[in-house]
C-alpha cells in the first residue's frame, strides 16, 4: 500500500466513527488550530513560542517584550482559520475574491518590510493586504542565486488560470483531493501572488481544500521546516512527487491523531 492509499484508508476509518461527539470534535479542532497557528507563523519567523501563542488565543494574554506585529500575525492567522472553517460548513466556492479576503484577514493592515532589489541591493517596501503584488518578489537560494516567482504583470492572469484549473478539477468525480490540495499549494507558491504572507496563505488554502473533502488539516511543524523547504525546492526543479509524499505523510499524522483521540476519548496533551 502506498502512502496515499494509506491516507485514504485512514480517512475511511475516521469516517466510520462519525458522528463524533461535538465536544470531542471541538477539542480536536482547537488542538489543530493552536498547532496550525503556532507552526505556520513560526516557520515564517514569528517570535511567539507555543505557550505564548496558546495564552494569546485562548486567554487574550500578550507576551511581554514580543513585537506587536507578531501578536497581530497570530490573531490574524487565527481569524483566517476560523473564517475558512465556517466557509467549509457553507460549501462556498474558492475564488480570487475569497483568496484576497483571506489574505486581508491574515495580515490585517499594511506594513513595511526589508526587501532586496532585483540586482540584490537592500530596500524597503510596503505590504498591502488583499492586493496582488506591486513589485517582483524572489528568494535567494542557498548557493546565492535569485529564484524568481511570477512578475506583478503576470500575476492576475496566472491567478485566473489557477482558479480555472481548480474549478475544472473539482468537477472530476475521480479527482484525488489530497493531490489536488497539494498541487494547489505548489501552484500558488510558484506564483507568489502577494508581497508577503504567501506561505501562510498557501497552507491555509491547501487545508481549506482538504477540509472541504472531509480531511483534517495538515500542520507543517516548524522543527521540520528544512524538509518542507527542501521538497518545495525539488518541486521548483520539476520533481513534485517528494512534495506530495511529504504532505501526505503529515496528513497521515493528522488522521492518526484524530482516530487515536476518538478511540481513547482524550487528546495526547491531556
Amino acid at each position: 500500500m502506498n502512502i496515499i492509499d494509506k491516507a485514504i484508508q485512514l480517512k475511511k476509518e475516521l469516517d466510520s466513527f462519525r458522528p463524533i461527539s461535538q465536544e470531542l470534535e471541538q477539542r480536536m479542532m482547537q488542538k489543530f488550530r493552536l498547532d496550525w497557528n503556532y507552526h505556520s507563523n513560526h516557520i515564517e519567523g514569528n517570535s511567539l513560542n507555543y505557550g505564548e501563542t496558546k495564552a494569546l488565543l485562548l486567554f487574550g494574554v500578550t507576551a511581554q517584550g514580543k513585537p506587536l506585529k507578531d501578536h497581530l500575525e497570530i490573531t490574524g492567522h487565527n481569524e483566517a482559520i476560523n473564517w475558512i472553517i465556517d466557509i467549509v460548513k457553507h460549501n462556498e466556492p474558492l475564488t480570487e475574491n475569497f483568496i484576497r479576503q483571506l489574505h486581508t484577514l491574515l495580515l490585517k493592515e499594511r506594513y513595511q518590510v526589508d526587501a532586496i532589489t532585483s540586482d540584490g541591493k537592500p530596500t524597503k517596501k510596503w505590504i498591502e493586504v488583499g492586493k496582488y503584488k506591486s513589485s517582483p518578489n524572489h528568494v535567494r537560494t542557498k548557493i546565492g542565486e535569485l529564484f524568481y516567482f511570477a512578475t506583478p504583470e503576470e500575476t492576475p492572469a496566472k491567478m485566473k488560470d489557477l482558479l480555472e484549473w481548480y474549478s475544472q478539477s473539482i468537477q472530476n468525480d475521480e479527482i484525488n483531493p489530497i493531490i489536488l490540495a497539494t498541487e494547489f499549494h505548489y501552484k500558488f507558491i510558484r506564483i507568489h501572488p502577494f508581497d508577503d504572507g504567501n506561505g501562510r496563505t498557501a497552507r491555509i488554502l491547501m487545508n481549506f481544500i482538504l477540509m472541504s473533502y472531509g480531511f483534517p488539516p495538515v500542520v507543517i511543524k516548524t522543527e521540520d521546516k528544512e524538509n518542507y523547504f527542501r521538497v518545495l525546492q525539488l518541486a521548483d526543479a520539476g520533481n513534485l512527487e517528494p512534495f506530495i509524499d511529504y504532505i501526505v505523510e503529515n496528513l497521515t499524522n493528522s488522521l492518526e491523531f484524530m482516530i487515536k483521540s476518538i478511540k481513547e476519548q482524550s487528546l495526547d496533551d491531556e
